[in-house]
């Protein structure tokens, strides 16, 4: 299935969303953090926002099998992501959350329709997981 850029705006959004999230989570919880976490942390929100600049300016020509994954799927997954991070009080699960989400993003990039549906169920699976 062929996205619209009305779809790959919405994914740009998401992804810019979940990265806003992590950087408040950040910020909220500063003290807790070593200095290399908080940099793994800002690392990781500035590779997302990169990706979903990205799709901001690919948002015609991504590709995905529908057999493989869905949008809604992959909205799940995202918004699964950003609500976990609210509520974790873990940094290790937090960082994992961030680094599948880049996946699911360069995935989405490189229009790799088997690695958007690994990165996707990743992204949910650590999203929802009760452990690190």
């Amino acid at each position: 299935m062929k996205t619209t850029a009305n779809d790959a705006l919405e994914l740009s959004k998401k992804f810019r969303e979940l990265s806003v999230t992590l950087g408040n989570y950040r910020f909220e919880n500063w003290g807790e953090f070593t200095a290399g976490q908080r940099q793994q942390l800002e690392d990781q929100e500035w590779t997302l926002l990169n990706y979903a600049s990205d799709l901001t300016t690919m948002a015609v020509g991504i590709t995905l099998d529908e057999t493989q994954t869905t949008l809604s799927k992959i909205h799940d997954s995202i918004t699964k992501a950003k609500n976990a991070v609210k509520k974790l009080d873990t940094i290790r699960k937090v960082i994992n959350i961030a680094e599948s989400g880049n996946r699911l993003a360069a995935a989405i990039v490189t229009k790799d329709p088997s690695a958007i549906a690994k990165a996707s169920a990743t992204l949910y699976q650590k999203a929802t997981a009760k452990k690190t």
